[in-house]
């Protein structure tokens, strides 16, 4: 007893090897289609196959949180070997999933009284929330308490950048996040807007509307160069929906330009995917003490 487990929801972008490694529990966002529910990697695996699936219906998905019970099951599957649960949540500013783990605890909670958990808004999603929950698992396999890596998660929020880049306006507009008339416009422009999603907000922003895919992806490093602080190696997460050659590229100008901890790399699970659509990058990075 002692060791703390490790939650999140599958908004997270994380290698599978590193999942697996320190068996950390993903509970799985929803999504419904043409009336039939789907739960995200179990129903629907890849984003490429979710984007055929949106793009053979003339309906968009509508997404939800994992309801309550899922969080609760995860909780009473880990209370026998373990005396401590840091759950790493998407911005509640963008899902609901926040209040669903909360309430989930209270349930768990009343049975298990002994059972501690800390429900972790980190203010941000995918890359971002990626690299917090790594951290955290690594603390926890380090044998640091649940109030060591709540302090942890909350000086990594403190300044994680979260970026991304879209190559396409349609499944924006089809979501009904913009209209159809600016996501025409915008494609025509061949306009690849960047995006941060910043922790002090826990919402989304447009920063810059580069107007060419290489630019796009040479502006993300320009605000990174802006951002960082290079005196410190600097932990790095690029994720994407399916810009494979491009986001090596980029990895491999990051190892050249920065000094970096470490690089991850990690394709978008599906419902994070319809966010950005195909062909999207996101780039998350902080500096590392």
């Amino acid at each position: 007893m002692g060791k703390v487990a490790i939650v999140t929801d599958s908004s997270v972008s994380i290698p599978d090897e590193i999942l697996n490694q320190y068996d950390i529990k993903l509970v799985p966002l929803v999504f419904n289609l043409d009336n039939k529910t789907y739960r995200d990697l179990i129903d629907i695996r890849t984003g490429d196959e979710l984007f055929r699936l949106v793009d053979s219906s003339r309906n968009f998905p509508t997404t939800s949180a994992p309801p309550p019970g899922e969080y609760v099951e995860v909780y009473r599957s880990l209370a026998d070997r373990t005396d401590g649960i840091f759950n790493v949540t998407m911005s509640s500013n963008l899902s609901m999933t926040f209040k669903s783990a909360n309430q989930a605890k209270e349930e768990v909670q009343s049975e298990l009284p002994n059972l501690k958990i800390e429900i972790f808004d980190s203010k941000t999603t995918v890359g971002a929330m990626g690299l917090m929950v790594v951290a955290a698992a690594r603390a926890a396999a380090a044998g640091q308490d649940l109030t060591a890596i709540v302090k942890l998660g909350e000086k990594i929020r403190a300044k994680i950048n979260y970026l991304f880049m879209m190559d396409t306006l349609s499944y924006l507009a089809r979501s009904g996040r913009i209209s159809k008339a600016a996501a025409l416009a915008g494609n025509m422009l061949s306009m690849k807007p960047i995006t941060e999603i910043s922790t002090e907000t826990g919402r989304p922003s447009v920063l810059a509307r580069p107007r060419s895919k290489g630019k796009a992806l040479q502006t993300l490093l320009d605000i990174m160069k802006e951002r960082a602080d290079t005196t410190k190696p600097i932990r790095l997460m690029i994720d994407h929906t399916g810009l494979v050659a491009e986001v090596e590229k980029l990895k491999e100008t990051a190892l050249n330009e920065f000094s970096c901890a470490e690089v991850l790399t990690c394709r978008y699970h599906p419902i994070s995917s319809l966010i950005v659509g195909p062909g999207g990058v996101g780039l998350s990075f902080y500096s590392d003490n």
